[in-house]
């Protein structure tokens, strides 16, 4: 990740409402897209594993020793100021994340899973990009 991010990183790590509605941010995009890709209602929950696993995959510095859920609540909060700042928009989330869901036929939870924390990495660096983060 170009840049340093981590003095924005921590300035979101205090602004806990902005994680809380990023967690429905999410939530939504994540069943939004699995609904699309795969043809049948979803409706589930992000876990925090996912989204800590997605700044990995970013390669976002982040404070250590966070928990996952912390790390989760910063990928929310990323996405959450985007979405508010209107750097990416809801249409545009679901599409890159089901794009990254319908890539190849999952099989399993943690090939769903790993294929949404890609999708989630994407769309965090282009959120991050796009608002002069990155």
């Amino acid at each position: 990740m170009e840049g340093d991010v981590l003095p924005f990183i921590k300035s979101l790590m205090r602004e806990k409402g902005l994680a809380r509605l990023g967690d429905s941010f999410v939530n939504l995009i994540f069943s939004a897209a699995k609904t699309q890709a795969y043809g049948r209602a979803a409706g589930e929950k992000v876990p925090d594993k996912v989204l800590s696993e997605s700044l990995r995959m970013a390669r976002i510095k982040v404070p250590p020793r966070l928990s996952h859920g912390e790390r989760g609540d910063i990928a929310e909060a990323i996405l959450a100021d985007a979405w508010m700042r209107k750097v990416i928009s809801l249409d545009e989330s679901v599409e890159l994340l089901r794009g990254a869901l319908s890539r190849r036929e999952v099989e399993t939870v943690a090939a769903e899973r790993e294929l949404a924390a890609r999708g989630f990495s994407s769309l965090i660096l282009i959120a991050l990009k796009r608002g002069g983060r990155g």
